[in-house]
């Protein structure tokens, strides 16, 4: 089950599966589950390419907490490229269809798109490149909003060099190593 959720291809089966496992089991697990949004729709892609359709981001989420999922990410994959915000209308419709805690990330760039997620109904904010581009920024979102709603995401590649972290959704490097990054 690992591998088909780090591959992105999660099914329905999965996710009852180990929603069934995580009750049996006892120990604590949560079930994430991570949305790549792009054009207002739920893509899956291979490597930051190759995306097709995956259906409705509103629906989706709202199938996801019915299935017991603990927690969704919400990341708009093409807001930094394209410089725009994340589309707020989008988070309030998910914010009123599920229960669940959910995390918002793309094209962040100011504390203040960070209060208009929190206040649509995102309970946490993902940032990445303007994370690498000002570490500071973190600090600043942290003492705003407290550290339970900032999450630092590192778009991570295998390269020549090990593992460099990228930005602008996954297409410009950065010559950042990412697990120093990520310490």
């Amino acid at each position: 089950m690992g591998k088909a959720l780090l591959e992105g291809d999660i099914s329905i089966q999965h996710l009852e599966n180990a929603v069934v496992k995580h009750h049996i089991s006892g120990k604590t697990k949560r079930i994430i589950l991570c949305l790549d949004i792009k054009n207002g729709r739920v893509v899956k892609g291979i490597k930051f390419k190759q995306f097709r359709d995956a259906g409705n981001p509103v629906e989706l989420a709202r199938m996801y907490d019915d299935k017991g999922a603990d927690e969704l990410v919400l990341l708009d994959i093409t807001a930094t490229i394209e410089s725009r915000k994340a589309t707020l209308k989008m988070i309030r419709a998910i914010a009123e269809e599920i229960y669940i805690p959910f995390t918002v990330g793309g094209s962040i760039r100011s504390l203040g798109d960070m209060t208009e997620i929190i206040q649509a109904g995102a309970e946490k904010v993902s940032i990445n490149s303007v994370a690498v581009k000002n570490p500071d920024f973190i600090t600043e979102g942290v003492r705003r909003f407290g550290s339970q709603c900032i999450v630092v995401a590192i778009d991570a590649k295998k390269t020549p060099n090990g593992w460099e972290t990228f930005i602008n959704d996954g297409t410009t490097l950065t010559g950042i190593d990412s697990i120093q990054w990520a310490r």
